[in-house]
């Protein structure tokens, strides 16, 4: 019995790995639970060009917004454990949703087979450009003297997390807006419509660099590159940070060495030039390990999501 049990593990190994040399043979899909235009959708279409150039094989990006990502996380839940569908996200699906919400259409643990942990990033403190607070102590004593007049907009979990860790350790009352996306949020900002928010860098250049939305922070612990003159929120506020990672996932059950041939292709895609000027601009950490350092940097960040819920009272009602 138990040779035939060592045979049968014996030939499904073999069998994945015979997958996995010709892997892959048609399109892959890579589900992104932001939209267009946010952090996570720039790095996941240029992993995915970088790994259709490498293996011949088109790779379609499909943006699944709304529901703190649960829509796109249900959706790539689903796929076949094949290799042919990936799930580029970020800490919103895999670590604080699961504090955030009662119940969710998916297990963040063992809906997914985890590849390979891509990045992390942090954010810009942006403003609309006739707030009158053109530093952090600016923005806190605003926010004192009007407690709740003030509008922070949020299109994801590290984007709301990053404003409500800033209400707890500066004490002050500024009232959260949910969207379905960054970049929306980004364009109420550059209208006026809401006050601030933290945003990845992708999403929040675009007012940055207009003009049309003033950068007071980043929330790096030290100042980056890109904005040698711009202050960390940490200058002001000792010890807060906060930053966005963004990890790439297989749906559960999908064959370990295609998992580790999809985890070799994203480490080469870190190497381009956009990657590396990430790090040397904006802060960025390149972090590609193997799947089980992603399990285990997982399993703490929700643990750590689950303390800033707890309270910020972030959770769903």
């Amino acid at each position: 019995m138990f040779r035939k049990l060592a045979l049968a593990l014996s030939l499904a190994v073999l069998g994945g790995a015979a997958l996995a040399q010709d892997y892959p043979t048609k399109p892959i899909k890579i589900v992104v639970p932001f939209a267009a235009g946010s952090g996570t959708d720039n790095v996941a279409r240029l992993i995915g060009n970088e790994i259709a150039q490498k293996t011949g094989q088109p790779v379609i990006v499909e943006n699944k917004p709304g529901a703190d990502g649960q829509i796109a996380a249900r959706i790539a839940a689903a796929g076949a454990p094949d290799g042919y569908t990936l799930f580029i996200t970020t800490q919103t699906t895999q670590a604080s949703n699961s504090s955030v919400h009662k119940t969710l259409p998916y297990d963040p643990v063992k809906s997914f087979d985890p590849i390979i942990l891509i990045l992390r990033s942090p954010q810009m403190v942006i403003v609309r450009k006739d707030l009158p607070a053109n530093s952090i102590p600016e923005l806190i004593a605003l926010a004192k003297k009007e407690p709740g007049k003030l509008k922070f907009g949020s299109g994801n979990g590290s984007s709301r997390g990053g404003g409500e860790l800033f209400k707890i350790m500066t004490g002050t009352d500024i009232t959260h807006i949910g969207y379905k996306s960054q970049p929306q949020v980004v364009n109420d900002v550059m209208g006026g419509f809401i006050d601030l928010t933290f945003s990845d860098f992708t999403a929040g250049s675009p007012a940055v660099d207009s003009g049309k939305g003033k950068l007071i922070a980043v929330t790096a612990k030290a100042r980056v590159a890109r904005f040698p003159d711009i202050a960390t929120v940490a200058e002001t506020v000792p010890d807060y940070e906060m930053f966005a990672w963004v990890a790439a996932y297989a749906p559960a059950g999908t064959p370990r060495p295609i998992v580790d041939k999809l985890n070799g292709l994203i480490r080469e895609a870190l190497k381009i030039d956009y990657f590396q000027n990430q790090v040397r601009q904006n802060g960025t950490t390149l972090l590609p390990g193997t799947p089980e350092d992603l399990a285990a940097y997982q399993k703490a960040e929700t643990a750590k999501w689950a303390e800033i819920v707890k309270i910020s009272g972030m959770a769903a009602q």
